[in-house]
């Protein structure tokens, strides 16, 4: 059985709320809008559940209506959500200074990032001065194997969690140099484990690189990533070996999360 089949067996599961959250969840696709019966279609449930989850989202101000599309939207109160999770969480809290002390040494963009089912998310984002859009926002989901912080988060799990989790991906290269093959990146994964950080070229843009390495708490269970993303052209991974990774590790090493 699996989890998520699991969880609704349990009284406890509320069935209806789980469809409800689903609604708001079809805008992770990064669609700016989205329509009743696109909604219905990708929540496998019927155009009449829609519109009654979409009109109760709308009454509680978290989506929006264009009344001449027809089309459904996200408001600020989602956003408000996230605010409260970044204020909250004492990770967060804690890794703020490491994170900007990483930034002002090397002016390069900054991450941390969690595990979340097969993906990570990056939850607070110190941008460089060549950063683009979406290395400025949170919240952005990517898949854990093909990221130097995915594979520092997956090397924490045991290898038959690794394996399972490689197994239950679709691996769709991002470029040509993107790894694909399970039994390397299985490798690849337990390297990072053996060294303590991770090192990704190329594998989600052409010419960008990233080295990762991880947060533990008290008992040295890894709770997060930090990573660092820089031109290929300008740090090779010899020198993001050589430089970044020392500073990489001094900042994650000096967090203990309680």
């Amino acid at each position: 059985m699996s989890e998520q089949a699991g969880e609704q067996a349990n009284p406890q599961f509320i069935a209806t709320l789980e469809k409800g959250i689903r609604v708001l969840e079809m805008f992770r696709s990064g669609h700016a809008s989205l329509g009743l019966t696109e909604l219905a279609q990708n929540c496998d449930m019927t155009k009449s559940a829609a519109q009654r989850f979409t009109y109760t989202w709308c009454e509680l101000g978290y989506l929006q209506k264009d009344e001449r599309s027809r089309r459904y939207s996200l408001t600020h109160k989602a956003l408000e959500l996230g605010f409260l999770y970044l204020n909250s969480d004492p990770l967060i809290s804690k890794a703020l200074p490491a994170l900007t002390r990483i930034r002002e040494r090397c002016a390069l963009t900054v991450n941390l990032s969690l595990l979340s089912g097969h993906d990570i998310v990056y939850v607070m984002r110190i941008p460089g001065t060549q950063q683009t859009f979406t290395e400025m926002l949170p919240g952005r989901r990517m898949p854990a194997w093909c990221t130097s912080a995915g594979r520092v988060l997956l090397a924490a799990l045991p290898d038959a969690r690794i394996r399972d989790s490689l197994a239950a991906q679709s691996l769709e290269p991002f470029t040509q140099q993107t790894q694909v093959d399970r039994q390397q990146l299985f490798e690849d994964i337990l390297q990072a484990r053996q060294q303590g950080y991770a090192l990704a070229s190329e594998q989600v843009l052409i010419g960008q690189i990233g080295v990762a390495a991880p947060i533990r708490n008290l008992h040295l269970q890894t709770v997060a990533a930090v990573n660092i993303t820089a031109s290929l052209s300008q740090w090779p991974a010899a020198r993001m070996v050589d430089e970044l990774v020392p500073l990489l590790m001094e900042a994650t090493q000096s967090l203990v999360i309680g």
